[in-house]
Formats: C-alpha cells, sequence, structure tokens
C-alpha cells in the first residue's frame, strides 16, 4: 500500500490490531517526493496518465483537496508547490528549458483531507511547448488554482490566464453539469513592485480597449470576487519572504475544498477514474462532457462500488431497521446504555460491529487500546479517525462518515 505522510512528526508509529480482529498496521512513513501523473509521448505528444500517479491517488480515501500551480513557465511553479507541500518535492533548475513536462502530482495525506498538490507544465515559454490538456485537467479536478508569473503582473500574464480559460471550452456542459466552486490565486513571485491588496481588482476594472476588456470580463465571469484574490511572494532572500509566503500558505489551505462531482465527495479511486474518462473522451471526441463525466464517476465509481461494499457487510441488514427519516438525521455524538461487559448503566459507548453488543468507552479501550474497526468498510483505523454515529449507535472511520456526507467535528 502505497501512503505518503506529510510531517515525521504527523505520522503515528505502527499500530497492531486488538484481538480478536486481525492485525492491522499504520503503513511506514515514506519521504515525500512527486510522482508522474500525466506525460506526452511519441511524435504526436499523446498525452498518457503514468501509472505511478495514478496509484498513489487511488491509495487516498476521500475527502480529496487538491490545488494546481499553473501560469507562466520558468515562474518559480514547482518552487512554490515544493514550499506547500515540502522542500524539494517538486524538481526545480535554472535552465530556460522547462523542468516540468505534463503534470507532477504530491500528496500530503491528513485528515480532515488529503491535500493533492499537482505541478502543471508552464505556458508561455518560448523554448518550451504546452498543452492544452493540462489545463482542461487543471480546471475539472483542481478546487484551489494557483496562477503563477514572475516578477509583476504584467499584461501578457493576464493574457496568458485568459487563454488558459478560453482552453476550459473543451469543457461541454451540454445544458447539465457544472465546473466546481474553483478559487483563483493569482501570485507574483519574486515580486520587484509595490502592489496593493486589490491590485487584482484594479487590473480587471482598467478601462482598455475592446480586446483587453473581453480578456478582463472572461476572467470576472469564471472567478466572482470572493473566489479570486491578489499575492506577491518576494525572492527568498528577502526579509519578508516568510511573512509573504505564509500569508499565502494559509489561504490556499484554507481555500482547498473537497472535490465533489455533485454532491458526492470524492476518493482518490473516483479520481482515477475521473482521469481516465477525461483521456478517453478528449481522446475520442476532442471535448469533455460534463454529464458524461458525472455519469461515469457517480455510476461507475461510486454506486456500484458502494452497493457492493454494502451487500459484503452487515450494513444492509443494519439499515432495515431504520426508516429514511431516521437515516436523513444521521449525525456524529455520544450514544449511551448499558455496557455488556462491566454492566455499568447509562455508560458512553457503541455497539460492536460483529456482534451488535454494546461496550462502554472504558471497556472499548481495553479490548482495543489503538485501533477501532469501522461499522461500514470493516477496516481498522487509530482512535482518532472515526466518530461514534448516533443512529447506527456504531464507531465509523472518517473517511465512510464524510462519503456518507455525514457531518463531523474535526477538531
Amino acid at each position: 500500500e502505497i501512503l505518503v505522510c506529510p510531517r515525521p512528526l504527523a505520522c503515528p508509529s505502527k499500530m497492531a490490531a486488538a484481538e480478536p480482529g486481525p492485525a492491522a498496521q499504520e503503513p511506514d512513513m515514506l519521504m515525500l517526493k512527486s510522482y508522474p501523473l500525466l506525460k506526452f509521448e511519441g511524435p504526436q505528444e499523446k498525452p498518457v496518465l503514468c501509472p505511478e500517479g495514478l496509484a498513489i491517488l487511488a491509495k487516498l480515501p476521500g475527502p480529496i483537496l487538491p490545488i494546481a500551480f499553473v501560469g507562466d513557465g520558468r515562474s518559480g511553479k514547482s518552487f512554490l508547490a515544493s514550499k506547500l507541500v515540502g522542500e524539494g518535492t517538486f524538481p526545480q533548475d535554472d535552465s530556460a528549458t522547462a523542468v516540468t513536462e505534463g503534470i507532477d502530482i504530491a500528496v500530503v495525506q491528513s485528515h480532515p483531507g488529503h491535500l493533492v498538490v499537482l505541478d502543471c507544465e508552464g505556458g508561455n515559454n518560448a523554448m518550451s511547448k504546452s498543452h492544452n490538456i493540462v489545463t482542461v485537467v487543471g480546471a475539472l479536478i483542481a478546487t484551489a488554482l494557483v496562477f503563477v508569473t514572475d516578477g509583476k503582473a504584467s499584461e501578457s500574464a493576464v493574457e496568458a490566464l485568459a487563454h488558459m480559460l478560453e482552453e476550459r471550452a473543451m469543457i461541454k456542459c451540454d445544458g447539465t453539469g457544472s465546473l466546481h466552486a474553483q478559487s483563483l490565486f493569482f501570485v507574483v513571485n519574486q515580486n520587484r513592485l509595490r502592489y496593493s491588496e486589490d491590485a487584482l481588482e484594479q487590473i480587471l476594472a482598467a478601462d482598455h480597449d475592446q480586446d483587453r476588456k473581453d480578456i478582463r470580463d472572461l476572467i470576472s465571469s469564471t472567478y466572482s470576487p470572493d473566489r479570486r484574490g491578489f499575492f506577491t511572494v518576494p525572492a527568498d532572500t528577502k526579509p519578508d519572504f516568510e511573512a509573504k509566503w505564509t500569508e499565502l500558505h494559509d489561504k490556499l489551505r484554507d481555500a482547498a475544498t473537497p472535490l465533489k462531482m455533485g454532491k458526492l465527495w470524492m476518493s482518490g479511486a473516483q479520481v482515477v477514474h475521473m482521469l481516465q474518462e477525461i483521456e478517453r473522451l478528449l481522446t475520442k471526441h476532442g471535448k469533455v462532457s460534463l454529464p458524461t463525466l458525472h455519469r461515469h464517476v457517480i455510476l461507475d465509481g461510486w454506486l456500484r462500488p458502494t452497493i457492493s461494499q454494502v451487500l459484503g457487510s452487515r450494513m444492509d441488514k443494519l439499515l432495515e431497521s431504520f426508516n429514511e427519516d431516521e437515516l436523513a438525521q444521521q449525525r456524529v455524538g455520544q450514544v449511551v446504555s448499558k455496557c455488556t461487559e462491566c454492566g455499568t448503566e447509562e455508560a458512553s459507548g457503541w455497539l460492536d460491529p460483529d456482534i451488535d453488543d454494546f461496550f462502554c468507552e472504558d471497556c472499548w479501550r481495553k479490548f482495543s487500546p489503538k485501533v477501532l474497526k469501522c461499522g461500514f468498510c470493516n477496516g481498522f483505523h487509530p482512535w482518532i479517525r472515526g466518530r461514534v454515529e448516533q443512529v447506527t449507535k456504531m464507531w465509523h472511520c472518517m473517511d465512510c462518515l464524510m462519503q456518507l456526507g455525514i457531518d463531523i467535528d474535526v477538531a
């Protein structure tokens, strides 16, 4: 199993499941590194999804929080992406030609969501070719889009951003479906000028000829004022670098919301299905139809596996005991009953998913001090990674609760 942990201190030690369940261990921490996700091969430069990147994504339970770094070539996208994930995660150098071709990814696995950072090849670079499929993937996958330009907010940078948005015309809504709400971060890296906080609004409101006005209207109509922002990052040798970077970092983490298809939070496996369908649709039709994509991901990537999972567990029998009104009120919280083991009345605890007996929390800590069994997926997880659900009266892992749309506190 491939898992990537955010930092050494954030990685739990190995934990084994208590008897009578099978042993369950947390995987060893791997050093943070990037993996290829999308590359190009042959004289026609056919887009190809890379098994290494897909394998990393497929192992991630939901929700997925994707951030894409796009923009001018040689503007420092890989540097900023590495700052977000971990120093040196993405390859960098000072050559004139592009370092990143296609898309590389890195993962910071955490709760309540797993951060997926996409380092995309740059455009507007005379020394290297760019590919519009990169823009399409970024538009469909990322909930936060970081457009990076170097030195200053030039007119050519604004034009490059608008050109990227025009390439999104390859995504066809066909009257139904819609792109998820995506936030735009316009970032001037290695900034050399003084800008006010509302610099992007001033740029978009500037009075120019019709062509420039059309460009600004396109950006404004794609990203509403509450979903766009302007940031500057000076050279890392400048004294205000850390303060500026911290501001951008915190805003990015806040804006990286879970990727959804309809109302469903997507898992890594579903993102893989989505990418494979994007590749198929673009190769066959030269466009991506959102309704087709929605049907493929929701039906093939979620409903069918979920039904199989329910039938393969005891959840289908459990749900027979509840009506629709009760199921609509599912929430996490305290469950109180008599403990089968110690006999304590009005004790806080939950049902054993294997035998339906109620045990108090103190007894659970004696039985299984490190991990618990999820009542839905039957997987073993550390205590901190789950909550008790009041309708089923069982402990479920956070990933299953989130996929089922049940709100949880993550404190």
